[in-house]
């Protein structure tokens, strides 16, 4: 699920290391839960700590640590409901 308590994860972009794991986001889009502002986040906007990434609205200021492995899992649900939608509209 993408919902990562203060933030919902609408889009991301990781690298990822040979087993899949994130070892960093590149840019992330995120809804605040509280304020329901969309931010988005590349690079230098976005800060890495151990095993993790730093998510913050720019609207309230809402921040949360989330690790890469609760991220991984919002790119996996992302992905398949991307492939969910692409077989509606070809299938």
């Amino acid at each position: 699920m993408p919902d990562t308590g203060l933030f919902y994860v609408l889009n991301i972009d990781p690298m990822r290391d040979q087993q899949g794991n994130i070892q960093r986001v590149i840019a992330i889009s995120i809804r605040c839960n509280s304020c329901q502002h969309v931010t988005h986040s590349t690079g230098p906007d976005l800060q890495s700590i151990p095993g993790g990434t730093l998510l913050a609205c720019a609207q309230c200021g809402g921040r949360q640590a989330v690790s890469n492995a609760r991220l991984l899992e919002c790119d996996h649900t992302l992905a398949a409901r991307a492939d969910i939608s692409v077989s509606a509209v070809h299938g």
